[in-house]
Protein backbone atom coordinates (compact mmCIF):
# COMPACT_ATOMS: atom_id res chain seq x y z
CA UNK A 1 0.00 0.00 0.00
CA UNK A 2 1.61 3.34 -0.99
CA UNK A 3 1.00 6.53 1.24
CA UNK A 4 0.27 9.49 -0.13
CA UNK A 5 2.97 12.29 0.49
CA UNK A 6 0.86 13.75 3.47
CA UNK A 7 0.18 10.25 5.07
CA UNK A 8 4.27 9.67 4.73
CA UNK A 9 5.12 12.92 5.78
CA UNK A 10 3.16 11.94 9.09
CA UNK A 11 4.89 8.74 9.94
CA UNK A 12 8.32 9.91 8.35
CA UNK A 13 10.24 9.74 12.28
CA UNK A 14 9.51 6.02 11.90
CA UNK A 15 9.93 5.27 8.53
CA UNK A 16 13.69 6.95 8.34
CA UNK A 17 14.99 6.15 12.17
CA UNK A 18 14.59 2.87 14.25
CA UNK A 19 12.80 3.19 17.75
CA UNK A 20 13.31 0.61 20.76
CA UNK A 21 10.55 0.65 23.37
CA UNK A 22 12.19 -0.05 26.92
CA UNK A 23 9.70 -0.89 29.78
CA UNK A 24 10.67 0.56 33.03
CA UNK A 25 8.37 -2.32 34.81
CA UNK A 26 10.25 -5.58 33.72
CA UNK A 27 12.96 -4.03 31.97
CA UNK A 28 12.71 -5.96 28.47
CA UNK A 29 12.80 -3.93 24.73
CA UNK A 30 10.56 -4.06 21.83
CA UNK A 31 11.34 -2.85 18.38
CA UNK A 32 8.82 0.31 17.51
CA UNK A 33 7.41 2.84 19.09
CA UNK A 34 4.66 0.92 21.43
CA UNK A 35 2.70 2.47 23.91
CA UNK A 36 2.48 0.02 26.25
CA UNK A 37 5.03 -3.01 27.53
CA UNK A 38 4.23 -6.36 24.91
CA UNK A 39 5.19 -8.49 27.60
CA UNK A 40 4.08 -7.22 31.06
CA UNK A 41 1.30 -4.84 29.68
CA UNK A 42 2.58 -1.85 31.98
CA UNK A 43 2.60 1.85 30.34
CA UNK A 44 6.28 2.77 32.28
CA UNK A 45 7.61 2.80 28.45
CA UNK A 46 10.16 5.01 27.47
CA UNK A 47 11.69 5.26 23.93
CA UNK A 48 15.48 5.21 23.01
CA UNK A 49 16.69 5.67 18.99
CA UNK A 50 18.52 2.79 17.83
CA UNK A 51 22.25 3.17 17.24
CA UNK A 52 20.96 1.17 14.12
CA UNK A 53 24.06 -1.51 14.54
CA UNK A 54 23.70 -5.28 14.42
CA UNK A 55 24.40 -8.69 13.42
CA UNK A 56 22.49 -10.58 10.68
CA UNK A 57 20.99 -13.82 12.40
CA UNK A 58 19.36 -15.29 9.11
CA UNK A 59 18.81 -14.21 5.51
CA UNK A 60 17.03 -15.29 2.23
CA UNK A 61 16.85 -14.37 -1.11
CA UNK A 62 13.64 -12.95 -2.38
CA UNK A 63 12.30 -13.13 -6.21
CA UNK A 64 8.98 -11.31 -5.39
CA UNK A 65 8.39 -8.34 -7.32
CA UNK A 66 6.02 -5.69 -6.85
CA UNK A 67 4.79 -3.55 -9.39
CA UNK A 68 7.76 -1.21 -11.04
CA UNK A 69 10.42 -3.54 -9.28
CA UNK A 70 11.75 -5.92 -11.35
CA UNK A 71 15.38 -3.94 -11.81
CA UNK A 72 15.96 -4.71 -8.21
CA UNK A 73 15.50 -8.79 -8.17
CA UNK A 74 16.88 -10.86 -6.00
CA UNK A 75 16.84 -9.08 -2.69
CA UNK A 76 17.89 -10.36 0.25
CA UNK A 77 15.92 -9.91 3.28
CA UNK A 78 17.40 -10.62 6.64
CA UNK A 79 16.49 -10.83 10.11
CA UNK A 80 19.11 -8.39 12.44
CA UNK A 81 19.82 -8.46 16.11
CA UNK A 82 20.21 -4.42 17.07
CA UNK A 83 23.00 -3.77 19.53
CA UNK A 84 19.76 -3.07 21.81
CA UNK A 85 18.56 -6.87 21.30
CA UNK A 86 16.07 -6.90 19.36
CA UNK A 87 15.51 -8.11 15.99
CA UNK A 88 14.03 -6.48 13.19
CA UNK A 89 13.52 -7.73 9.43
CA UNK A 90 15.18 -6.06 6.84
CA UNK A 91 16.33 -5.72 3.50
CA UNK A 92 20.34 -6.50 3.01
CA UNK A 93 21.81 -4.13 0.02
CA UNK A 94 25.15 -3.40 -1.18
CA UNK A 95 26.50 -7.24 -1.10
CA UNK A 96 26.60 -9.60 -2.88
CA UNK A 97 24.46 -13.11 -2.19
CA UNK A 98 27.40 -15.54 -2.09
CA UNK A 99 29.41 -12.55 0.78
CA UNK A 100 26.34 -12.52 2.74
CA UNK A 101 26.86 -15.03 6.11
CA UNK A 102 25.23 -15.42 9.58
CA UNK A 103 26.57 -13.58 12.27
CA UNK A 104 28.13 -10.58 9.97
CA UNK A 105 27.85 -6.79 11.09
CA UNK A 106 25.47 -4.65 9.74
CA UNK A 107 24.02 -0.98 9.71
CA UNK A 108 20.69 0.66 9.18
CA UNK A 109 21.14 3.06 6.30
CA UNK A 110 18.58 4.87 4.42
CA UNK A 111 17.18 4.07 0.90
CA UNK A 112 15.24 4.36 -1.72
CA UNK A 113 12.27 1.99 -1.13
CA UNK A 114 10.19 3.51 -4.17
CA UNK A 115 8.91 5.96 -6.36
CA UNK A 116 5.51 7.23 -7.58
CA UNK A 117 7.39 7.69 -11.15
CA UNK A 118 9.99 9.73 -13.00
CA UNK A 119 9.20 12.75 -11.63
CA UNK A 120 6.64 11.97 -8.56
CA UNK A 121 7.41 11.30 -4.95
CA UNK A 122 10.59 9.52 -3.88
CA UNK A 123 10.11 7.47 -1.08
CA UNK A 124 13.26 6.05 1.68
CA UNK A 125 13.44 4.07 4.76
CA UNK A 126 15.82 1.86 6.45
CA UNK A 127 17.75 -1.21 5.18
CA UNK A 128 21.03 -2.60 6.49
CA UNK A 129 24.30 -2.75 4.81
CA UNK A 130 27.21 -4.76 6.27
CA UNK A 131 29.94 -2.63 8.24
Amino acid sequence: MRLSPQQFWRVRENEYRIFVTVCGSCGRSAVFKRSACPYCGSSDVRYVESSGTGVLESFTKVYYRRDSSEDDLPKFVGVVRLSEGVRVVGEIVGVRGDELREGMEVEAVLRRYASDDPYGVIYYGIKFKPV
